[in-house]
């Protein structure tokens, strides 16, 4: 249990925000519900965010754009999302060499929203992982006594054993595993680009947050 909580700790201490002219050349920039339906929390971003992947675009590693999309909550579809951002000034370059990928919601948004510790959420979604099991539902009293016993984190046992609510391992996981040179920005920082840090925390992807264009 210790020694997992160091190597948790070593990985944390590595998430670090980041500046400068140029602080995404060469990395793979992360864009997280930057999308119409939540205008309202970066419109005071959004231009100077588009001229900033306009001006560096040639200098990245890659460009993804993760939104919430048709597929999982009915909103905007990837045809329609490419043409808000032509819409509002992206340059077709920039569009025609992103990835776009409707990754979901909510998967930890119980435990996030229920005030539990942001580390404690990261070993239960590693530990899930390593037990193959997909849904906190579906967890056995043995799951949860090797847990404790590894981590500690009581709280995490008592929003989850008997709630009707849940925490599930996404596909996003499977998406954003092979990332390297991660840069993270968007938001909501306490919500969905708060999940995102997360997953990328159980998959021991190290990352950087584009503090500046985050809401």
């Amino acid at each position: 249990m210790i020694k997992s909580k160091i190597l948790l700790h070593e990985q944390l201490n590595r998430i670090v925000e980041i500046s400068g002219e140029n602080p995404i050349s060469g990395k793979h920039l992360v864009v997280v519900d930057i999308q119409p339906e939540y205008l309202t929390g970066f419109k005071d971003i959004l231009y100077k965010f588009i001229n900033f992947l306009n001006t560096n675009y040639e200098s990245l590693g890659a460009l993804t754009f993760l939104y919430n999309g048709y597929d999982t909550l009915g909103m905007i579809n990837e045809n329609e999302y490419k043409m808000w951002w032509e819409e509002n000034g992206l340059d077709m370059e920039v569009i025609d060499g992103a990835r776009f990928y409707d990754k979901g919601y909510a998967f930890f948004r119980y435990c996030i929203d229920s005030n539990i510790d942001e580390e404690s959420i990261v070993n239960m979604v590693k530990f899930m992982i390593e037990k193959n099991v997909n849904d906190s539902r579906d967890l056995d009293e043995e799951f949860w006594d090797e847990f404790i016993e590894r981590y500690g984190s009581n709280d995490v046992r008592e929003l989850l054993e008997f709630a009707g609510d849940c925490i599930n391992i996404p596909d996003l996981m499977d998406e954003i595993g092979g990332y390297r040179g991660i840069v993270v920005c968007g938001g909501g920082v306490n919500e969905c680009l708060k999940e995102v840090e997360i997953a990328l925390q159980a998959l021991d992807k190290p990352y950087n947050v584009l503090t500046q264009y985050t809401y």
